[in-house]
């Protein structure tokens, strides 16, 4: 299966970030689960988006921890992706 044509480095799709996140959290059912993971399978900036949420999300439930730190969320909310422009589907 080929990738999309932007280069590796970047952020996901805009149309496809809140897709990815059901995905990689276990809420998305159905055709919203495939369709977030057959598109992250052709792209490459949403498929690397995708991997790095699921180790993320998998790493906290490991932790345990009662409460996550208030920088980590700050970092999550606010990472790099948010202040750039990603590709609008064609």
């Amino acid at each position: 299966m080929s990738r999309t044509r932007h280069s590796e480095d970047g952020p996901p799709c805009k149309h496809m970030e809140a897709l990815l996140n059901q995905a990689a959290d276990g809420s998305s059912r159905g055709l919203k689960l495939w369709y977030a993971t057959a598109h992250a399978a052709r792209c490459s900036r949403c498929g690397r988006f995708l991997a790095r949420l699921r180790e993320t999300i998998g790493k906290l439930r490991s932790a345990k921890a009662d409460e996550v730190p208030a920088a980590v969320l700050e970092r999550l909310k606010n990472g790099p992706w948010r202040n750039s422009e990603s590709e609008e589907p064609p």
